[in-house]
């Protein structure tokens, strides 16, 4: 199994046990494919088909975490440190805000996938990337306004799952 699937396979596990609880159904897996990414049906045999994507908070940090970029290193960090002391950096430069850093990235990451078709009873899963404990309760009428104008084929639902794993929230 690749990193790709691998990284699938477990955001899948984790939302449908999670999404079971939560909507009080009985999904379960019954294949890891491609698009979408997975299917689910349950004890009726009615289907729920998952498509999977990442979101990071800020660009790189996705090849970071899977030790492919260097910018969030320690190192990084001491060079960051230094340029902000001698007033080459801004002190804004290395932290993320939800508002301001994360929810454009997550938007435009759900914009990539609202082009495609999966057919029926599909739903986009997006596996926050990042280790900070986002309520993205607090923005998901944010993103469902910047999405209005956008078609959405999700017709089970955008959610986003965290980086740990043991919460959904349904955004659109």
């Amino acid at each position: 199994m690749n990193e790709t699937h691998a990284i699938e396979k477990a955001t899948a596990d984790a939302f449908i046990s999670l999404y079971n609880a939560e909507m009080g159904t009985t999904y379960a897996i019954i294949e890891y494919s491609d698009a979408p990414d997975v299917r689910c049906k349950d004890s009726q045999g009615n289907a729920l088909n998952l498509e999977i994507t990442l979101t990071e908070d800020r660009p790189r940090d996705i090849q970071a975490a899977l030790g492919r970029s260097d910018h969030k290193s320690h190192e990084a960090f001491v060079r960051y440190m230094a340029l902000l002391r001698a007033g080459k950096a801004s002190p804004f430069e290395w932290g993320s805000s939800l508002n301001e850093d994360v929810l454009p990235i997550m938007v435009d990451r759900i914009k990539r996938k609202l082009n495609m078709d999966y057919g029926p009873s599909v739903a986009l899963v997006v596996r926050d990337a990042s280790p900070l404990d986002w309520t993205w309760s607090r923005v998901a009428g944010e993103i469902k306004d910047r999405l209005a104008e956008e078609r959405n084929p999700f017709d089970a639902g955008i959610w986003v799952i965290s980086y740990s794993g043991d919460k959904i929230t349904r955004l659109v």
